[in-house]
């Protein structure tokens, strides 16, 4: 939330400057594997069967898919989304994610 804020105020006070807070998902990292394989001794037993259940329904999203849309973003990321926060699948970014 923190993170939000100061991107907002950047954008309002710094006009020259473009931030765009990117909500990635959940992504198919090495991180992904510690929590499935260490999660069941540290976690609420709820929320490390929602990470199991998105590796077994092939859910978790490749990392190419939100990081092809930030890199755009910091090429041309345009005014109108300045200060804003957005999933990396909104609409809105459209033009910016990868094509199938």
């Amino acid at each position: 939330a923190a993170l939000n804020m100061f991107g907002k105020i950047l954008a309002t006070e710094e006009k020259d400057i473009i931030t765009v807070a990117i909500q990635p998902g959940v992504v198919d990292t090495e991180m992904q594997g510690t929590i499935r394989e260490k999660g069941a001794t540290t976690m609420v037993p709820d929320q490390h069967a929602e990470f199991l259940h998105l590796h077994a329904t092939k859910t978790l999203l490749h990392p190419d898919q939100p990081a092809h849309v930030i890199a755009s973003l910091a090429i041309k990321a345009g005014n109108d989304l300045s200060g804003k926060f957005v999933a990396w699948d909104d609409e809105n970014l459209a033009s910016h994610q990868k094509r199938a």
